[in-house]
């Protein structure tokens, strides 16, 4: 077997990045929807092509890896391959974007990448090379079978639907009703959140004054929703399953089978029929 290695070298390179991507995802648990953080990191200044390698059989991808950000900060991909590529390629597609990526060229100094809890096989695999688990997010969820009713139990607040999300609106809200949240997490959120792909965001209103925002994703082969983001003041949280009634209807709508939210957008009250622990995230971070 004689694998072919090349990094990026231009924008056709970007289309087979996210199919590959899609297509060594499609079948791992609650993966999420690809983001725009490749397409946005092509336009920066850090960005180089030796931050992105494919693997080649012949003409056939069998293999891909890549990184965003900068010396700072990176996200380092995982290196996905096609069965039956696994261990040496792996280690090949490592050693180059890694390799580059701490090299003087590059210079960066920290790492870190996200799976979700059942994805074993990435989890380990970044572990063996020096990765440490940092955090673990617990995210619930329900499926979705059958068209659902909004059913509410409160009569207080009015909402409408919206493609895509704003998020002046979130900041707005999150800056009155949540003073826990500091400058730099609204900073890191503005950065996060303009490279998701949302598909709908809802307004909850009462009284015509806006007290609730919420940007969903969709992962359109899959037909995974999740919740990405959500800012409430203290009466909407009051009518949360409320909230995810209307959540849970819309997603539908959109060809959702399944829909998950982290818990820590979910009121400590908050039990409704059907949601349980699905998966989690689970951050590991490395230091150069």
């Amino acid at each position: 077997m004689k694998i072919r290695y090349r990094h990026y070298e231009g924008p056709e390179d970007l289309k087979l990045q996210y199919e590959f991507w899609e297509s060594a995802t499609r079948k791992l648990p609650f993966a999420w929807k690809p983001t725009d953080s490749p397409r946005q990191f092509v336009d920066q200044e850090q960005f180089h092509p030796k931050s992105r390698y494919f693997a080649f059989d012949g003409k056939k991808v069998v293999g891909y890896m890549s990184f965003t950000g900068s010396k700072e900060f990176v996200s380092l991909g995982y290196p996905w391959v096609l069965p039956g590529y696994e261990g040496e390629v792996q280690d090949q597609l490592y050693d180059r974007v890694y390799g580059f990526a701490v090299s003087e060229e590059f210079g960066a100094k920290k790492f870190a990448q996200r799976f979700r809890s059942q994805w074993k096989e990435p989890l380990e695999y970044f572990l063996s090379k020096g990765f440490e688990v940092i955090n673990t997010s617990p995210l619930v969820g329900t499926h979705l079978e059958g068209e659902p009713e909004i059913k509410l139990l409160s009569d207080v607040f009015t909402y409408s639907v919206e493609e895509g999300f704003q998020f002046d609106l979130w900041e707005d809200l999150e800056r009155k009703y949540n003073s826990s949240t500091s400058d730099v997490e609204i900073d890191m959120m503005r950065q996060y959140y303009g490279t998701v792909n949302f598909d709908f965001a809802i307004e909850f209103t009462v009284n015509g004054e806006r007290l609730g925002y919420a940007g969903v994703a969709i992962r359109k082969d899959t037909n995974y929703a999740e919740v990405i983001a959500v800012s409430l003041s203290e009466q909407m949280q009051d009518v949360f399953e409320d909230v995810m009634s209307v959540i849970e209807v819309e997603s539908y709508r959109r060809g959702a089978k399944t829909l998950c939210i982290a818990t820590a957008y979910t009121p400590n009250s908050f039990s409704r029929d059907g949601y349980l622990e699905l998966t989690k995230d689970v951050m590991v971070m490395k230091n150069a």
